[in-house]
């Protein structure tokens, strides 16, 4: 979590503790106390604890889904209305343990919040986008993915002021200054305050010892392979090659984490195994109403090191929907049955695969397990593409939750580069987090 991320998260925290109190004083005025605030905090304050996460999957901590008034609000309107529903379950269940059933305080305070939450992240995001924020950058030598950089706008953060070393003739369309060498590389970071250079992989040794005399100006280096994966999260696969892959994918490194998270998806299957448990009949049932042919879908996948296994979805088009050959899934898919659209929009029809989870076929987390036809074919026309199979498949994943439709072999590399994004990041929080955002699909009903 970035630290804007904790900001933001720190504020709403603030904000929590100040609403409650001072729907406190509006509802009690004269007869408030701070022993009132102490026993209604004790009992908020779990409350708030599972708030958070939903905040979290609407995405109110991503400031870059946030610029703009229309989807902060949406997505803080659509969090408050599911964390509204959590607040009666929640003091409905406890409301037996305690005297407290605070309905005009619980309103209150969620009106408050939400508009304490609404312009605390305005601030935010006024003060990321001040000028005297901006971190002042520039590039040394050229690659393709700078001018696409320069094309689709960097977020709000950087500022591009120049780009050094780089021929005279890639100066159409682009309207920053391009210098040939680097004879006013120095004058340029002073007069521009540059803090971060962005240097490419083609750089020769001359250019490497000129750029090392200028640490004594405490400016920060970052290759252009870091910098596009910390901006936008992802891996830049034109400017990779095999040395990145021994130099980032430290699977050895891994191993705890891999003991922890199989533990967690032992743990969390057999939970929500139970839970759907009572669903599952009912929805055995609409399948077999809705149109002829099994109730399961059990499908050949390719997972962990290449390994093969069956993959069990309730079926969601209609029987032989592939006589002609493997197809890819299409938007709007006419093979997709009325009852299969409702299953897939929440995610339902992926309950059996908790079982491919419980003997460690899959994770909860992790790259989207394709066909063994389909990854043959990818294979000869992606570099890398066979890399993705370091690590277990998932229900979702980071490149199923940025870019959930694939179609064609370019979306497959785009996919790709959001997995290897993941492969080499992975950690707990990373998975928690993807696993809020996948609630937020299940939540607002946009899964495919």
């Amino acid at each position: 979590m970035n630290i804007k991320k904790i900001i933001i998260l720190l504020g709403d925290i603030l904000l929590m503790i100040g609403t409650l109190w001072l729907a406190l004083l509006i509802r009690h005025n004269t007869d408030f106390s701070w022993d009132i605030f102490n026993t209604h905090w004790k009992i908020f304050g779990l409350l708030y604890l599972l708030w958070l996460p939903i905040f979290y999957s609407f995405s109110l901590y991503d400031i870059r889904a946030n610029v703009y008034v229309i989807p902060l609000l949406t997505n803080l309107l659509r969090a408050t209305i599911f964390n509204t529903i959590i607040a009666i379950v929640y003091f409905y269940i406890i409301s037996s343990d305690t005297n407290i059933t605070p309905k005009t305080i619980l309103a209150l305070n969620i009106i408050l919040l939400t508009i304490g939450m609404f312009l605390w992240r305005r601030i935010v995001i006024s003060f990321s986008q001040a000028p005297a924020l901006e971190k002042n950058i520039i590039f040394i030598g050229w690659d393709p993915l700078i001018k696409e950089m320069l094309e689709d706008n960097l977020p709000f953060g950087y500022k591009i002021k120049a780009i050094f070393n780089t021929p005279s003739y890639l100066r159409e369309g682009i309207s920053l200054p391009i210098y040939n060498d680097l004879e006013n590389l120095t004058e340029v970071i002073k007069k521009e305050k540059i803090q971060l250079i962005v240097l490419t992989n083609s750089l020769d040794r001359e250019v490497t010892n000129k750029l090392f005399n200028l640490l004594k100006l405490r400016i920060n280096f970052i290759s252009l392979t870091n910098f596009y994966e910390q901006v936008f999260q992802i891996i830049p696969l034109s400017i990779i090659n095999q040395s990145w892959f021994l130099e980032n994918l430290s699977e050895g490194n891994k191993s705890l984490f891999e003991i922890l998270k199989r533990l967690l998806d032992i743990i969390f299957a057999v939970i929500f195994g139970i839970i759907s448990l009572p669903f599952i009949p009912l929805i055995m049932l609409l399948i077999y109403l809705d149109s002829k042919g099994p109730i399961f879908f059990i499908q050949t996948r390719t997972g962990e090191d290449g390994k093969n296994f069956k993959a069990i979805k309730f079926r969601t088009m209609y029987q032989d929907s592939e006589n002609k050959g493997p197809m890819w899934a299409k938007e709007n898919d006419p093979r997709t049955t009325k009852i299969g659209r409702f299953l897939r929009k929440l995610r339902i029809d992926e309950i059996p695969q908790l079982w491919n989870i419980l003997i460690g076929e899959m994770s909860f987390v992790g790259p989207r397990p394709e066909r063994p036809e389909f990854i043959e074919d990818l294979v000869k026309s992606i570099p890398f593409y066979h890399e993705r199979l370091l690590v277990k498949p998932g229900l979702t994943g980071w490149a199923q939750i940025n870019f959930p439709y694939t179609s064609t072999t370019e979306d497959s590399l785009k996919k790709l580069q959001f997995d290897l994004y993941y492969i080499k990041n992975r950690s707990l929080i990373l998975d928690w987090g993807i696993m809020l955002k996948t609630l937020n699909i299940i939540l607002k009903g946009s899964g495919r």
